[in-house]
């Protein structure tokens, strides 16, 4: 059995780091730090960041995602948040610009609802022949996606 991975107070795990990667490096720097940063700290940096989302942000994003009727655990769809009135969309944004505020990230969205595929056409596969998909839900990867437009400029 492999031993868990340390965690920091927060509970969180660190990423994997590559060594030789300068930019891992810098990102394990961070991650010491912050690790050991107590939780009122880190969320009063984030009520004085100048991060927002924007709804415009906030369109592009829902936009850019594949219209599907697949759903995660809590059976939303990207369908059902593409043809969101606009108003929706607004108060999406405010809600995300509210959560990064608190520095939090919902425990739900790591939940993954998985369906299995069959590999072959058989009406009875064994597990070998099937191909498990994890299905988030769509808020923790519009959270995500709101981040990475800001973090990959």
């Amino acid at each position: 059995m492999i031993p868990p991975e340390p965690t920091s107070q927060h509970g969180l795990h660190p990423p994997p780091m590559n060594t030789n990667n300068e930019i891992h490096q810098d990102a394990q720097q961070i991650w010491n730090s912050l690790s050991q940063a107590k939780h009122n700290t880190i969320r009063r940096v984030c009520n004085e960041s100048d991060l927002k989302f924007t709804v415009d942000e906030a369109k592009k994003v829902i936009a850019s995602m594949k219209t599907k009727n697949s759903a995660g655990f809590d059976r939303v769809t990207n369908k059902m948040i593409k043809i969101l009135p606009q108003s929706y969309v607004n108060l999406l944004a405010d809600s995300y610009n509210t959560l990064f505020t608190e520095v939090y990230w919902g425990e739900n969205w790591k939940q993954s609802r998985t369906v299995c595929f069959n590999k072959v056409d058989s009406h009875a596969p064994t597990t070998n022949q099937l191909r498990p998909i994890s299905l988030l839900p769509i808020f923790g990867k519009i959270y995500e996606r709101l981040f990475l437009l800001k973090f990959n400029v």
